[in-house]
């Protein structure tokens, strides 16, 4: 039968590839920016970097209640 039986969930992987590029891009790249007085990249990757952590904790979040 189609869909019982043993499956791999790739949802895990893309959390942690969601909340890794959101930590590095707040980490790295706004204090690249900062430094060179880039103002609209910095608004640009802070608001980026956020919306990966928030979008990676509710997919997790889903991914909880739904197994």
């Amino acid at each position: 039968m189609i869909g019982s039986g043993y499956t791999t969930s790739y949802l895990i992987y893309a959390i942690f590839l969601a909340l890794t590029c959101g930590v590095l891009i707040l980490q790295v790249d706004v204090r690249g920016f900062t430094k060179n007085n880039m103002a609209k990249e910095r608004k640009v990757s802070r608001v980026l970097g956020w919306l990966l952590i928030v979008t990676g904790l509710t997919l997790y979040i889903v991914d909880l209640f739904l197994k």
